[in-house]
């Protein structure tokens, strides 16, 4: 029993040691270094976002964060489209919350098949670029839609849709992609009050789905910060062919509250895809002993991604 005892007061003062102990970091500090996050989408405006890296043991990293270090008024951003030696013309923009620094392309809108180069040049900061190719537009059609009434839980509860939809893909053999499935509805929770977007959660034992170790999650779109819900697939299976595939939505809202429903198919390019891939996995990285994810990056002389991307929409019929 003495021995036991003796044993029992070892253990406990190892454990009362081990409570706190302070490690000094002994490695080399990361200078700031220049941020880059833009997706160039077919059609729409192309802002490119920039701001400063913080080393991720500096105390003050919250006063001097992602702007502090950036001088606008001798600072630029520039975008060179196809091989032009003239840049677009890029104007700083108030981004509203976010801790970046906006700069839009007020004489420039992406188009399919465009190269994209963009640079940020800031005094103190070593030049930081990208370059990227827009994809170009996918080809698909909704062969056929089914809309079942799901069973209410709680009397009063909103009426929801299984709804069964069967699409075709017409894929182009002339480039290896990537592609991003997303259903969307629109719909007034109050009729003629307030509307509400979102993407539609999926479910599809098809093939496609099963070719990627992450083939939907969630990412942080890139101009509004909300989560935004992402389900990729490859052309590998299916290249130069046309494939039909099945998908099945739950929770879909009623007909006669719709405002639209459509289902948006983008092709990708590798830089978006790998990108979205990093930083799920990192967000999902729960186990503290894990080894770290390193969140993707193209970007030369600092960090970020410029990726790119083309939509094309088919609307359901109800």
């Amino acid at each position: 029993m003495k021995k036991l005892y003796i044993v029992a007061l070892a253990v406990a003062a190892l454990l009362g040691g081990a409570c706190e102990k302070v490690i000094e970091f002994k490695g080399e500090i990361a200078a700031p270094r220049l941020t880059i996050a833009a997706q160039a989408v077919a059609g729409d405006p192309f802002p490119v976002y920039v701001a400063s890296s913080v080393f991720f043991l500096d105390n003050n990293r919250a006063e001097n964060a992602y702007t502090k270090n950036l001088d606008t008024l001798r600072g630029e951003v520039r975008c060179y489209v196809n091989g032009s030696k003239q840049s677009r013309k890029m104007v700083l923009h108030a981004d509203a919350g976010h801790t970046s620094y906006c700069y839009l392309a007020e004489d420039y809108v992406p188009a399919p098949g465009d190269h994209i180069r963009v640079e940020a040049e800031f005094p103190g900061f070593d030049l930081a670029w990208a370059e990227t190719d827009v994809p170009l537009l996918p080809k698909f059609e909704i062969v056929s839609t089914t809309w079942t009434l799901q069973p209410k839980s709680w009397e009063g509860e909103q009426d929801y849709y299984q709804v069964d939809m069967t699409l075709t893909v017409t894929d182009d053999a002339s480039y290896d992609k990537y592609y991003c499935l997303q259903p969307i509805q629109g719909y007034y929770f109050v009729p003629g009050e307030m509307s509400f977007v979102e993407v539609v959660p999926f479910k599809s034992s098809d093939i496609i789905f099963q070719q990627l170790d992450v083939s939907a999650f969630q990412r942080f779109d890139f101009q509004t910060g909300e989560p935004l819900a992402v389900n990729y697939f490859t052309d590998s299976m299916i290249k130069g062919k046309s494939y039909t595939f099945k998908i099945q939505l739950v929770g879909v809202a009623s007909p006669e509250d719709l405002n639209f429903f459509s289902v948006r198919l983008s092709t990708v390019n590798e830089s978006l895809y790998w990108f979205d891939m990093s930083f799920s996995q990192q967000e999902y990285q729960f186990d503290l002993f894990s080894e770290g994810v390193t969140i993707y990056s193209n970007v030369h002389g600092g960090y970020g991604v410029l990726c790119a991307a083309a939509p094309a929409w088919a609307d359901v019929e109800w």
